[in-house]
């Protein structure tokens, strides 16, 4: 019996994209990679389903880093003003 075989995400990728781009067919690719037909239409299935929220999760992501900005400038603010009035309550003593 043959053990199972994994395929990271990029190699998918590059698999399911040889097909959709016309260079291979369906059956080369299956023969090449000795990967079932079936399989190999149903990574492309996933991958065309999914196609959208590429740019989806790259927006969200950079409108997460915008705010990830925006508080890391409240906290450098905030840790700046601390220091100072530590310094100041030294002097005072």
């Amino acid at each position: 019996m043959k053990t199972r075989r994994k395929f990271s995400p990029e190699q998918k990728s590059k698999i399911v994209l040889s097909v959709i781009d016309g260079s291979k067919t369906v059956l080369e690719v299956s023969r090449e990679h000795e990967l079932s037909p079936s399989l190999i239409h149903k990574w492309k299935e996933h991958f065309l389903a999914e196609a959208a929220t590429i740019f989806a999760n790259k927006q969200e992501e950079s409108e997460d880093r915008r705010k990830i900005k925006k508080y890391e400038h409240v906290i450098a603010k905030l840790t700046t003003q601390n220091d100072f009035l530590d310094k100041v309550l030294t002097t005072l003593k």
